[in-house]
């Protein structure tokens, strides 16, 4: 078993993520760290837990006894943490705070999008950082393209997501996110990414539109893309637009192709923003560090299915209970 620290486990990125551990059948979660609030049942703070576990928050963590650690927060005791690694051999840690990308260093902290860098993950990374849920969302539909350099023109980004997600987003350090990243993969782009934030009815779902100039058809650039992802569990193309509620509570992240206009190409993406670039993505990792298969502890798990929704692709109302 894998046993498991979390540091800013009152988050509620911690809660979302301790709502997959706890059923995750190869982690045995031993600590869970937020110091103000000691000796208090984690249902006193994440809901669903009563009944389900008597897990407590702790003022100590021991890196000693754990084989991994997830980063929920910005917090004294992380600094010291990463100082302090190499007193741990067989510790792994995944950044997930809020500051994620401030202070690691490109060769410490491997950026953790694993349909970018899951060779790297696999083959013996330690550090590990999430990329932020926007980040995510984008750079899967987009790193294919960057390896067959196709991505000349400066890169427009429509987002779409929950209102509770917009006032907490930095729209230049994430497009700085993406831009560095595109750069890693395909050396002469030097274009921009230009994001625009526009607050949905959705609960949990990202909602992306990316637009800018490309001379290829729809069948090639889905040739590309299933060729990419062929051996991968959660992305996939589609025939058409599909609604949230495919994605929702779900590590899945679906891609349409269409062609708005002559020379350009739109790429429509949605997965759930909770998950993707959060505590999915930090599972994911978890896996990939841990020779485990991708899916464990993320594949399908019951949701509120809501059956008069089944036929309305532009339904609003979620599905995730």
């Amino acid at each position: 078993m894998i046993k498991v620290g979390i540091i800013g486990a009152q988050t509620p990125d911690a809660g979302e993520l301790l709502r997959i551990l706890i059923n995750h059948p190869e982690v045995d979660i031993l600590s869970l760290y937020a110091p103000s609030l000691t000796g208090h049942r984690i249902s006193s703070v994440h809901h669903g837990f009563i009944g389900e576990t008597d897990f407590f928050f702790v003022d100590k963590i021991d890196p000693s006894k754990l084989d991994a650690i997830f980063i929920a927060e910005n917090s004294p005791i992380v600094n010291s943490l990463i100082e302090h690694i190499g007193d741990w051999e067989d510790l792994r840690v995944i950044d997930m705070s809020p500051d994620r990308h401030d202070d690691w260093k490109p060769s410490e902290f491997v950026y953790g999008l694993s349909e970018m860098n899951r060779k790297a993950l696999v083959r013996g990374a330690r550090l590990a950082t999430v990329p932020t849920p926007i980040a995510s969302v984008s750079l899967i539909p987009l790193y294919p393209l960057a390896a067959h350099l196709l991505l000349t023109s400066d890169i427009e980004i429509n987002v779409k997501l929950p209102e509770s997600l917009v006032t907490s987003i930095d729209i230049n350090r994430v497009a700085e996110e993406i831009e560095n990243q595109l750069k890693s993969i395909q050396h002469s782009f030097d274009s921009k990414v230009n994001i625009s934030l526009h607050p949905s009815n959705s609960l949990r779902s990202i909602r992306e539109s990316i637009i800018f100039k490309c001379s290829l058809g729809i069948d090639e650039i889905s040739r590309i893309l299933e060729e990419t992802y062929d051996d991968h569990n959660f992305t996939f193309t589609t025939r058409e637009s599909v609604s949230d509620a495919e994605v929702e509570g779900t590590q899945k992240c679906l891609i349409f192709i269409s062609k708005p206009g002559a020379g350009l190409l739109e790429l429509e993406v949605v997965a759930d923003g909770f998950l993707r670039g959060g505590a999915g993505d930090a599972t994911h990792i978890l896996n990939l560090l841990f020779s485990l298969h991708e899916k464990v502890g993320l594949c399908l798990k019951p949701t509120l299915y809501n059956k008069g929704n089944t036929l309305s692709p532009d339904a609003t109302t979620s599905w995730f209970a």
